[in-house]
């Protein structure tokens, strides 16, 4: 009779168990972050857009859209090196 009962109570038990697991499980996988997709193209740098002193090369960025530049080349290695980050049209 003794294994009759712990058979009944685990039969009891089995869907509070299984849905105790489920619950722990998505959570677990909710909580892990999401692979972006979008990071490579976060660090890729659009070629420049504008050219400031008129030599031909696009040596300047307009990252905000005004058609005002706001990152210069001044290298010429086709990366921004001066940044305009509070408005003003000059480089901080």
């Amino acid at each position: 009779m003794h294994s009759n009962r712990s058979a009944n109570r685990l039969r009891r038990l089995t869907p509070y168990l299984v849905t105790v697991g489920l619950g722990l499980s998505v959570a677990a996988h909710a909580a892990e972050p999401e692979p972006a997709d979008d990071v490579q193209t976060e660090t890729e740098i659009p070629a420049p857009t504008l050219d400031i002193d008129g030599d031909g090369t696009m040596d300047a960025w307009d990252r905000n859209g005004d058609e005002q530049p706001d990152a210069w080349d001044s290298d010429g290695d086709g990366q921004p090196d001066l940044f305009d980050n509070d408005g003003d049209g000059q480089h901080d």
